[in-house]
């Protein structure tokens, strides 16, 4: 459960990544529905000494139908639901994007650290699991952006550091049952 709870984070970091950009300019996103597609190389190398990585789908497959039932419920009440493919979708709004209000896990706080064009450098620390990290926010156009996070949590006495990556797409204005 506790690895729950680190790749739990990993996803709310994946859906809010971009939460904090909107204090320097509006974000250059439209409004409706989006679906992030994460993916996380874990901390401890393989064999070859390359660090697995594993996407939100594989995460989801492994879970029991119960946590999967758990997960779903807890994401749905917070306005996030999984795609088919794993993807993380949510519903962003106009008054969303303009007030500032973009998704983000309670007990996390995040800051730009510097923006250039289209490309944003943020920081980010959560308080439960307690996790630091810097990423990077650039958007290719108003339907598509990218992130690359270096997310850090403590663990048993040593500091674990996984690297997440995510490309969102804008799938369109309608969100359907999905509520913000």
């Amino acid at each position: 459960m506790r690895q729950f709870g680190f790749v739990g984070t990993a996803m709310w970091i994946a859906v809010g990544g971009i939460v904090s950009v909107s204090a320097r300019a509006e974000l250059p996103m439209k409004p409706g529905l989006w679906e992030i597609q994460p993916t996380v190389q874990l901390p401890s190398p393989s064999q070859n000494g390359t660090r697995p990585t594993l996407d939100m789908s594989q995460v989801m497959q492994s879970m029991s139908p119960q946590m999967r039932g758990q997960m779903e419920a807890l994401l749905q009440k917070q306005g996030v639901s999984m795609g088919a493919n794993g993807g993380i979708r949510i519903c962003i709004t106009r008054a969303m994007i303009e007030q500032n209000r973009l998704p983000q896990k309670n007990g996390c706080e995040s800051s730009v650290t510097s923006q250039s064009g289209d490309k944003y450098k943020l920081h980010f620390s959560c308080g439960n699991p307690p996790t630091t990290g810097e990423g990077e926010v650039v958007f290719q156009n108003s339907e598509a952006y990218t992130t690359q996070v270096e997310i850090t949590h403590p663990e048993q006495g040593k500091e674990l550091s996984v690297t997440m990556e995510s490309s969102a797409k804008w799938l369109g204005s309608d969100c359907g049952s999905l509520q913000p």
